[in-house]
C-alpha cells in the first residue's frame, strides 16, 4: 500500500467516524440511548483505525525520505583493548583474615559436628 493510498484511507475513515458520531448525537436528541450506544462505539473504533493509519501513513513517507537526508556513517577507529587475563599478583591487596578456631569452645556453640 502507497503512502497516498494509507493517506487517503484514513482520511476516509475518520470522515466516517465522524459521520458515525454524528447520527450518535441525532438518536441520543430523539432520546434513543440504546440505539446510540454501539453507533458510539462503532464510530469510536473507526475514527482512532482512521488516526492509526493517518500515523502509518507519515513514518512511511518519512522513512522512505530517510537515506536521502541521513549523512553517511563515519567510521570510528576501535578503542584499543586492555588485555583480559589472572591479575598480577603485586597489584593485590591482602583483605582482612579470619581469626583463628578456638578448641576450646565445644559442640554446644557450634551446631553442627
Amino acid at each position: 500500500m502507497s503512502y497516498w493510498l494509507r493517506e487517503i484511507a484514513g482520511w476516509a475513515l475518520i470522515l466516517i467516524g465522524l459521520v458515525a458520531f454524528f447520527e450518535a448525537y441525532n438518536l441520543l436528541l430523539r432520546k434513543r440511548i440504546f440505539e446510540a450506544g454501539p453507533l458510539v462505539f462503532v464510530g469510536f473504533i473507526v475514527f482512532r483505525g482512521g488516526v492509526h493509519l493517518l500515523k502509518v501513513a507519515v513514518a512511511a513517507q518519512a522513512a522512505r525520505r530517510l537515506p536521502e537526508t541521513a549523512a553517511p556513517a563515519v567510521k570510528r577507529p576501535r578503542p584499543v583493548a586492555r588485555p583480559v587475563g589472572p591479575t598480577a599478583a603485586t597489584t593485590v591487596l591482602p583483605g582482612p583474615q579470619n581469626a583463628p578456631r578456638r578448641q576450646g569452645a565445644g559442640a554446644a556453640g557450634r551446631g553442627r559436628e
